[in-house]
């Protein structure tokens, strides 16, 4: 299977929101923002928002195209070129999951941010019962690092998360 990482931009829109609402309980179970996602216009406005935050060099958003089919996305996001981190968020069709594309699409990232950028520290953060999240992390090679208590408000509910990191000597 061929995965290519797509930079954002809004004419991509139609076919990540098409994704977005054809896996939409899937996703808003841990990312929340789904649900406030309703439109193909929601869903433009904010990769045009991901575009001017690239030209910011404060995140960098990408389209997950698996053999040609967009599949879901993936982004580095609170960059810090000062200390040299980032953090990674991600999320998939439910149709697409376990078939290794998060796996092909976090290495892909991963060289972006530790070579391109010049990043040292890349830092995944899951609620402790996402599982398939948390697993994205763990099959990567990314170091536990703990846990922050009440870290994350979801559905109304606060949820502690699972911290987990890889520095670029560790690539």
């Amino acid at each position: 299977m061929h995965i290519e990482l797509l930079p954002a931009r809004p004419d991509l829109a139609p076919d990540v929101f098409a994704v977005v609402d054809g896996s939409r309980d899937f996703i808003n179970e841990w990312l929340p923002w789904a649900e406030d996602t309703k439109t193909v216009a929601d869903e433009a406005n904010f990769l045009k928002h991901m575009v001017d935050q690239a030209v910011a060099q404060r995140a960098f958003g990408f389209i997950i195209s698996a053999d040609g089919q967009i599949v879901g996305s993936i982004d580095l996001h609170n960059v810090n070129h000062v200390d040299k981190h980032a953090e990674i968020g991600y999320f998939l069709s439910q149709y697409a999951t376990g078939q290794g594309i998060m796996h092909n699409a976090l290495a892909q990232i991963e060289r972006f941010g530790f070579h391109d950028l010049g990043l040292n520290k890349i830092t995944i953060m899951a609620a402790t019962q996402n599982t398939p999240s948390r697993l994205v992390a763990e099959r990567g090679g990314y170091h536990f690092d703990g846990y922050l208590r009440d870290e994350l408000l979801l559905h109304g509910q606060f949820v502690d998360c699972a911290v987990y990191s890889k520095l670029a000597r560790e690539q």
